[in-house]
Order: C-alpha cells, then structure tokens, then sequence
C-alpha cells in the first residue's frame, strides 16, 4: 500500500512539480502521481473542509456525492481508528484514517503496527510491505533510512476531499484528494496535494485494505482542495 515521498526543495524555487511515490501491494510496486508544492510558511495549517450552506454531510449507505462527514470509528487500536460502519460512509471514513496513518509516519516500526491493524489478512505481508514507506521517504528527504527520526522531521497527510469507484455492498473503492506536508530540518515545509487511491473489502465486520492490484494514474485528478476546479472534476469535501 502507500506511503509518499516528496524530494527536498531546491531553496531558490518556490514552487515546483514533485514526484509523490506511493508503496503498493505486496510486492512494493510503485506508482507515479505529480504534487504541486507550494511554498507554506513555518506553523501555517491546512484549513479543514467546510459545508456548504444547507448542505448536509451524508453519512448512509446510499452516499453518492456530496460532503461527507468522516465517522470516528468505534474503536481504537494502538492509536488506529478501527470498527466503521458497514456503509460507504463508513468505508470512506476507514480510507481517510487508514491514510492518515500511512502517510504521516517515518517509523517503520510504526508502519509496520498499521499494517496488522487495518490490512485484509489476505494480505499476509502487509507488516513488511508498509514498513518499507518510512524507509523510501527518509531516502527520498535526505534523511537517515534506519535509527531514530531526526528531531524536526515530520510527514503529515490530510485527506480533504473524495470520490468514489465501484461502489458494492461489500467492496468500494475510494479516491482522496490530500495535502502532504514534508518538514525536514534546515528546508522549509513544504505541502502539495496529491491523489491516494484506497480499495476497501468488508471483512470480518470491518473494513480492510486488500493488497492493491491497480496501477492507475489518477494525476489529472489533482486540484487544490476546495478550489472551482476540484469541484469541476468531481471532488467533494470530507468534514470532520
């Protein structure tokens, strides 16, 4: 599955286009999606989706389109959300947590936790395949690949939007619209959207992630989130 690494800044650009390389399925394929960095000053955050006038979040097993409100989970596991509805909602929800996780980690003792949490057990190397996202992003940032996270570096991914693929009762398919930030220590943030792909299977009264089979590129999809053109190719908010 995935996890994205973004090369260091060249100091004299301010903007520039970046490789974000996504860790998939259970032999470590690689997919290829662009992100747009922009130049983010120190301590600024993301702002959070909102609703639009009138318009409430849907949260039912017939959710189609519109915002959506990102459920919590019954449980926690080792800090992962777990146990969501057996509805697109809940599906979408998972996808976001389960993102949010594997994305906003350099631990590979971390990933690796994540990985027996939220993967389908078919997925029997999902521990060892997720683990090896942490190390490929220290490699692409310039960091140490093994040993302790340098103080001051950080990877946080914040889904902001969705859509939606081969919905069934049983398995759907979810794309997210979301900013990745990257902090390294003597470069400046930097934060860019991109497009994360999650199939989920319900399984075993939950909803998991089976090892990815797809190699799509979805980088035309990519937009600010909330932005007229993210609207016009089809993206709608997640609240939380």
């Amino acid at each position: 599955m995935d996890n994205f690494f973004l090369r260091r800044r060249r100091p004299s650009t301010s903007c520039l286009a970046v490789a974000v390389i996504v860790v998939v399925g259970c032999l470590i394929a690689w997919l290829l999606v662009q992100a747009l960095t922009t130049h983010t000053e120190p301590g600024t955050r993301r702002p959070a989706a909102t609703l639009p006038a009138g318009i409430a979040p849907g949260d039912d097993d017939t959710l189609t389109a519109g915002p959506l409100r990102v459920l919590a989970g019954r449980a926690v596991v080792k800090d992962v959300p777990v146990g969501f509805p057996h509805t697109t909602a809940g599906a979408v929800s998972a996808a976001v947590h389960y993102w949010g996780q594997i994305g906003s980690t350099l631990k590979p003792a971390r990933a690796y936790v994540i990985g027996r949490i939220v993967a389908d057990p078919a997925w029997k190397t999902a521990p060892q395949d997720l683990a090896q996202g942490p190390v490929h992003t220290r490699r692409m940032l310039g960091l140490p690949t093994a040993g302790p996270v340098p103080q001051g570096a950080a990877v946080r991914l914040t889904p902001m939007a969705y859509q939606l693929r081969d919905v069934t009762p049983d398995a759907v398919f979810v794309l997210l619209l979301a900013y990745y930030e990257t902090t390294v220590p003597g470069w400046e943030p930097e934060t860019g959207p991109g497009v994360f792909p999650a199939q989920l299977r319900w399984i075993a009264g939950d909803w998991k992630l089976p090892a990815p089979t797809q190699d799509a590129d979805y980088s035309e999809l990519r937009a600010p989130p909330g932005s007229a053109e993210a609207m016009a190719l089809g993206w709608r908010p997640l609240w939380y």
